[in-house]
């Protein structure tokens, strides 16, 4: 933002409206003193370990479940 010639604000000032401001956290992944992260897909919003997928749901283990005649 140095270069654009518009304001410029600090983190402290960011940190302020983030917390204030439900619009700025929907559209924020991360933040700290050096950068912003922007969400850039709904998946931005599920937790890491939501999107690996269980042992029981993936397609060899269903495969096993509808093979077994035992």
């Amino acid at each position: 933002m140095r270069n654009t010639g518009r304001n410029q604000f600090s983190f402290d000032v960011f940190k302020a409206a983030y917390d204030e401001d439900p619009r700025i956290q929907k559209i924020v992944k991360n933040f700290d003193k050096e950068k912003i992260e922007l969400k850039t897909s709904e998946l931005d919003d599920v937790p890491a370990d939501a999107k690996k997928p269980d042992a029981d749901n993936t397609v060899s283990s269903m495969a096993k479940r509808a093979t077994d005649l035992g």
